[in-house]
């Protein structure tokens, strides 16, 4: 019964993966600046978990899309560059740009030295380590480099025009 308990407790507290998605009416009417596309959702993406000594991980949330369990033991999966990736690739599957991305990072050293009248933490003992992006995702706009190639094709198709149409290349 004991086992079972701890067992649950451990799972309840493992971790967590998320991502979660925000649009409204409101966020789909607004505009962020000028030279933005339509905003078309807000997206945060978090993971959390716990570190041995704040080095050996113990348990964090799972982030794998065909994941049978939310939780992974002993793999270190709390780190910026797999939830940027996912915001990226998320974006991605939305045709969106990503504006106003921000990263937000928390870690915590948990146990303190107990009777002491000031809370001495025990360094690195059980750390929690906690790390989020979040942005809004806007429609694609054209980026220069699409408007340099339309206008290079334009001339192109105008130079090859004009040519045709000189009478110097009759003779």
């Amino acid at each position: 019964m004991t086992n079972t308990f701890l067992a649950l407790v451990a799972s309840l507290l493992a971790g967590c993966y998320s991502m979660d998605i925000a649009t409204t009416s409101s966020l789909k009417k607004s505009a962020l600046s000028p030279e933005d596309g339509r905003p078309m959702e807000h997206v945060v993406v978090s993971n959390y978990g716990w570190y041995l000594f704040n080095f050996i991980p113990i348990a964090c949330g799972n982030d794998k899309t065909d994941a049978v369990f939310p939780w992974v033991f002993f793999s270190n999966r709390i780190s910026a560059k797999i939830l940027h990736d996912k915001m990226m690739a998320h974006a991605a599957s939305m045709n969106a740009d990503v504006r106003d991305l921000a990263f937000f990072c928390d870690e915590k050293v948990i146990f303190d030295l107990p009777g002491t009248h000031f809370p001495i933490p025990i360094p690195y003992l059980l750390g929690f380590r906690d790390i989020q992006f979040s942005g809004t995702l806007t429609q694609k706009k054209a980026t220069l480099q699409d408007d340099d190639a339309k206008k290079k094709k334009a001339i192109d198709e105008m130079n090859q025009l004009l040519n045709k149409l000189s009478p110097e290349n009759d003779k």
